[in-house]
């Protein structure tokens, strides 16, 4: 999404579901076994892999409550979900490689708990919507120069069938990133528990 006024010292903000540590350090352990086989990428520390629902980019402080105030009924209004971590696949597909991922897989409330989230942080912050179709994915790495074709299939074949066994997401977390000299660093600002509504 991109802000349509940029607000000066926002906080960057994006919306998410944390993965379980065990699936975390699953995916660390193949990534650094596989780092040393690709062309340089940036990897991303395990303590930050998480599926992202919506990146709001900059955001004004004032917003916050407002935006905390309205996601609450929209996450609420969902429920438990479970999903699976497994299949790994690189974008632009089917061309030079310049973000290295694994798949999520779970339930169609998946998208439907997306859309919502999304519609309702692009309403209250006055966002344009992205365009681009919801592809549920964890982020791994971003290639420093794009990866050919082999070096993006020798990635997939790395991460292909389930990862860890299939866990459950209870809640979403607004997560502030700062970008810093050694990469991104994220804080969560808040929770929203799945079926608070119900």
């Amino acid at each position: 999404m991109t802000r349509e006024s940029s607000a000066a010292g926002g906080l960057r903000l994006f919306l998410a579901f944390d993965l379980p540590e065990a699936h975390r350090e699953a995916l660390r352990s193949r990534s650094k076994r596989l780092a040393g086989e690709l062309p340089a990428a940036r990897w991303v520390a395990a303590e930050n892999l998480h599926l992202t629902l919506v990146f709001l980019g900059d955001t004004a402080p004032a917003q916050v409550p407002g935006l905390v105030a309205a996601l609450e009924p929209a996450f609420g209004a969902g429920r438990p979900l479970e999903l699976s971590v497994g299949g790994g696949g690189t974008f632009p597909p089917g061309r030079a490689a310049r973000v290295a991922w694994v798949g999520i897989g779970g339930p169609p409330e998946l998208l439907a708990v997306q859309r919502q989230v999304a519609r309702t942080a692009t309403e209250t912050l006055g966002l344009v919507p992205e365009r681009k179709p919801f592809h549920p994915h964890v982020t791994l790495a971003r290639p420093r120069r794009p990866w050919n074709r082999r070096s993006a299939e020798r990635f997939a074949a790395a991460f292909d069938g389930p990862i860890g066994e299939p866990f459950v997401v209870e809640s979403g977390v607004l997560y502030e990133s700062e970008l810093t000299p050694r990469g991104a660093v994220y804080s969560a600002l808040e929770r929203f528990r799945l079926g608070a509504g119900a």
